[in-house]
């Protein structure tokens, strides 16, 4: 599937050019994952279901392929190009450190506002980490609060998402909060 962005941008001056789409079943829902170049620009979770388009674009199958094998449990890390340059120099730090966490492991806010070297921009890094274009591919799912609690996760079904992702990795989730055995 292929959407038409306007023909000429007129803020920028430029002429736009097509992006790509591809629609994707997975045990969590269906997922629509857009390029623009060689580059994702976003992978959120639709509200299609039972509908599976394979891409003519290398980059768009690339991604399908990886998506499937996480979802099967044969993958812990993406490696996909994403479209950084879209984002304010924050959020990129904060959602570029999101991405080092391994499969398996957690983060609180605190600790993620520390390395971006913001040690008390706790909210900001939800923000951040809120506003997350790229679903799985940049793991904000593995952000935790400081008692260990599933604060809110903006993807469709929330807490719900978050919950199922985090099982998928290995964590055990109890009244609201990772168990500590094998996390952060």
């Amino acid at each position: 599937m292929i959407n038409l962005r306007l023909p000429y941008d007129p803020e920028k001056k430029v002429k736009m050019t097509q992006i790509e789409a591809s629609h994707l079943e997975t045990p969590l829902g269906c997922f629509r994952i857009d390029a623009f170049g060689e580059q994702l620009t976003s992978i959120a979770l639709a509200d299609m279901h039972g509908f599976y388009e394979e891409s003519a674009a290398p980059l768009l199958r690339k991604a399908a392929r990886q998506f499937q094998a996480y979802f099967e449990g044969n993958l812990s890390s993406f490696s996909l190009p994403l479209a950084w340059g879209n984002l304010d120099g924050f959020r990129r730090e904060v959602l570029q450190v999101v991405v080092g966490i391994p499969f398996g492991k957690l983060m609180t806010y605190g600790e993620i506002a520390a390395l971006v070297g913001r040690p008390r921009a706790g909210q900001a890094v939800g923000a951040a980490v809120g506003s997350n274009p790229w679903l799985i591919v940049v793991p904000c799912h593995r952000v935790v609060g400081s008692d260990r609690k599933l604060h809110g996760f903006s993807a469709p079904g929330g807490l719900e998402t978050k919950t199922w992702l985090l099982r998928h990795e290995g964590h055990e989730i109890i009244k609201g909060k990772v168990s500590l055995k094998g996390s952060l």
